[in-house]
């Protein structure tokens, strides 16, 4: 039975803690870029052996990982002004995160290396060069010397400061399952001064889901096989935070959804939109004709544009109203599509329903420029907003139903289909299905 005082005190703590986990700030002024020729990717010292302890083996590194993310798992290194209130509630978060984890660095390469790794190897393929010191060059009085050395070829180091793993719950109930958040400190610094260009915290939140046992299992083998793919994505959102991200304009339509004097908007953020909408206050899925349907999203207008595309396996429950986005495994990605359309290359799951979404890259004054996953929600309109003087725009922030979501398909029971449907959104304004 639930507990409605644990389940109220949890939603208004998560609340917290993702509206201060996904506040990022704009990219890097093109001034700075300019000036950066060579940047340096550095490890924190002591971070190689924050949640390891090669003389204790397995149980003893879950134990130390337990410890240290029930502390830094709280949300104090994300949620700044909720940490009060983050800490109490979200240390058993960080705990479970971190004992898993530890269990990971039992015998294998720690995940700031890892990180710092993937974040040069991307770096290079993006066009910066990028390269990984083995320690942290700042200067000190004991080792200006060494740290000259060090720091010579490089005009602006990037620092990874207290990498933290969680396994944060995916829904608001007792024993819920978890997805993992990987998040990260990058101070910016440069060399000639040592002046802090910018200091940040960069988050990866679209992990898998499951359960605690299903994370546990086997001595954690299903986290061991996950983190390198979380850890992957965060080093392209680091990349795509700090010189690359293009944010897209909030967009509303209005349309009636409880009758006359209803009216609630619909918002988008990116190039599509969702097929229709039932009447209520809830995304619904788009039943297609084909296990490998034909996706198509609104066209961009840039220089050098392609498209990548995400789907993930829904993990929420068929008798769940919520329209919380449950991702589960990502079930098909692609990316560098030329043209706004893609059919699925791969089949997925009959009877099943997956989220999807796009995003766009393009070329400005030449610099790479990565979009964010388009996103939609139903929400309050802005008119109605100004009616109530603020009372539905705070409802609206509290409530579940209206959080920003991917779009959703529903793939038919059986297969072979007898015809393909082609998902076409053309703008906001039109809304179309069509059959191939």
């Amino acid at each position: 039975m639930r507990n409605p005082v644990l389940i109220l005190c949890v939603t208004v703590v998560l609340v917290i803690h993702q509206g201060c986990a996904h506040a990022t700030g704009p990219i890097l002024s093109e001034s700075l870029q300019k000036n950066m020729q060579h940047i340096g990717v550095v490890v924190e010292e002591g971070q190689k052996q924050s949640m390891e302890d090669s003389r204790r083996g397995w149980l003893g590194s879950i134990g130390k990982g337990a410890a240290r993310g029930s502390v830094l798992g709280g949300a104090g290194v994300i949620c700044y002004i909720g940490a009060i209130l983050c800490i109490p509630v979200l240390a058993a978060a960080g705990a479970v995160g971190g004992s898993i984890y530890g269990a990971f660095q039992a015998g294998l390469e720690t995940l700031p290396n890892l990180l710092a790794s993937t974040l040069a190897a991307n770096a290079k393929t993006w066009g910066y060069p990028m390269d990984v010191i083995a320690r942290t060059p700042i200067a000190t009085e004991q080792t200006q010397p060494e740290t000259g050395a060090l720091q010579e070829p490089f005009d602006t180091l990037l620092i990874l400061e207290r990498p933290v793993v969680n396994l944060l719950p995916a829904s608001y109930e007792f024993d819920p399952p978890r997805r993992v958040w990987l998040s990260v400190r990058l101070p910016l610094m440069r060399t000639s001064d040592q002046a802090v260009l910018d200091n940040r915290v960069v988050l990866e939140d679209l992990g898998e889901v499951h359960s605690v046992e299903e994370w546990t299992q086997d001595q954690a083998r299903r986290f061991r096989d996950e983190l390198p793919r979380p850890s992957r994505r965060l080093s392209e959102k680091i990349l795509i935070d700090y010189f690359a991200k293009y944010e897209f304009d909030e967009r509303e339509e209005l349309f009636p959804l409880f009758g006359l004097g209803h009216s609630h908007g619909f918002y988008l953020r990116g190039l599509t939109s969702p097929f229709q909408i039932q009447p209520g206050p809830y995304p619904i899925s788009i039943l297609v004709d084909s296990l490998r349907p034909t996706l198509q999203w609104e066209y961009f207008l840039g220089n050098d544009v392609t498209y990548d595309l995400r789907l993930w396996e829904s993990r929420e429950s068929t008798s769940s109203r919520s329209g919380r986005p449950q991702l589960g495994e990502v079930a098909y990605e692609r990316e560098g599509f030329t043209e706004n359309s893609h059919t699925l290359e791969t089949s997925l799951k009959p009877d099943t329903v997956y989220y999807w979404s796009v995003r766009v890259r393009f070329v400005k004054e030449g610099i790479i420029r990565v979009s964010e996953w388009t996103t939609y929600k139903i929400g309050v309109s802005t008119a109605m907003k100004v009616l109530t003087f603020g009372a539905l725009a705070l409802a609206e922030s509290l409530s579940e139903v209206f959080d920003w979501t991917h779009y959703q398909i529903r793939t038919p029971p059986e297969f072979p289909p007898l015809s393909k449907v082609r998902l076409l959104t053309c703008l906001p304004e039109r809304i179309l299905v069509t059959l191939c």
